[in-house]
């Protein structure tokens, strides 16, 4: 005589899967979040490189962005803005793009968009020289957008002259600035980069001319950056 499954046991194999499931769906999610973390991670070195190529093409002077916020060239952009400058190099729409960038309005995560920020205090006017930076290794010239949100703009944060207050954001509300584990990849200027928390990033420097972190205030109203 063939014995078929009770209710009980059945009831207690669907309890059972459900409690895997809950168990193992969060470390699936922070799988797939790492994942995406070491794309956008490769995506910024090959920046750097391409960074590092321009300068050494140019006599050791760093690409020139006259101001804040140019359109890009393929969204119908005025040119010489520094994904302009370094395009040529990297000739990878693709890296522009974090696997974990949102799309922003009617912006779409797609090239031309941009879903990093440069440095306003390296990509100045006239071209920064390399030798105006005292600590290449420690000095920030890229990071992820705040939200992860993808823009049409070659922007530049810090703007020029102040820090960036959203990598103070770790221990606050805003966790939602945060792209990957409560923490953004940074591209330094040697072109390495790496994976901080806010909290580390508060030890990067901001300005050319800073060997350390650096310490100029943001706004009135800001805390001074770092803390």
């Amino acid at each position: 005589m063939r014995r078929a499954f009770t209710l009980i046991e059945l009831l207690v194999v669907i309890a059972i899967i459900a409690i895997l499931a809950a168990i193992l769906f969060p470390v699936f999610a922070q799988a797939r979040d790492a994942a995406r973390k070491t794309a956008c991670l490769s995506n910024q070195k090959q920046i750097g490189l391409g960074m590092l190529m321009y300068v050494q093409d140019y006599d050791t002077t760093w690409p020139a962005q006259p101001t804040d916020g140019y359109l890009i060239a393929g969204a119908g952009g005025l040119p010489w803005n520094y994904k302009d400058s370094i395009l040529p190099y990297t000739k990878n729409e693709q890296i522009w793009l974090c696997p974990s960038n949102l799309p922003n309005g009617t912006l779409a995560t797609r090239p031309p968009n941009i879903g990093y920020h440069m440095n306003g205090n390296v990509f100045v006017a006239a071209g920064l020289p390399e030798a105006a930076m005292a600590a290449p290794a420690n000095l920030l010239i890229l990071r992820e957008s705040g939200k992860g949100l993808v823009f049409q703009n070659a922007y530049l944060r810090p703007y020029r002259g102040n820090c960036d207050d959203v990598i103070n954001y770790e221990n606050s509300s805003a966790n939602n600035y945060m792209p990957h584990m409560k923490g953004y990849n940074i591209l330094l200027a040697d072109g390495h980069a790496k994976w901080y928390k806010s909290g580390q990033a508060n030890l990067l420097s901001m300005f050319p001319g800073d060997s350390g972190p650096s310490t100029k205030t943001l706004h009135p109203t800001a805390t001074l950056c770092p803390p």
